[in-house]
């Protein structure tokens, strides 16, 4: 079975996201895994070629900061409105 190119795409972008979240609070890989609870050459590859799993990803956002949406996605999402739409006093 061939791979989607956009699988692909999204595998290389999810993997570098990750690392680059890791690098910026100044972590080791093995702290990482250690933070975890994961081994090191299982954290390792989620570096390198495998995506983290669904069952570590909100983990890895709080451990780090990480917006899960910009994790996933690569966006960044923009931020709320301070106030909500005008209200339509009409209504009571």
């Amino acid at each position: 079975m061939a791979v989607d190119n956009s699988e692909l795409d999204f595998n290389s972008g999810f993997v570098r996201r990750v690392k680059e979240a890791r690098e910026a609070m100044g972590w080791t890989q093995a702290f990482m895994a250690h933070s975890l609870g994961i081994p090191f050459e299982r954290y390792k590859k989620y570096e390198q070629r495998s995506p983290l799993p669904h069952y570590l990803v909100a983990k890895f956002c709080e451990l780090t900061g990480s917006d899960i949406h910009y994790l996933m996605t690569g966006a960044h999402r923009s931020p709320p409105p301070l106030f909500g739409p005008p209200l339509d006093r009409r209504r009571r």
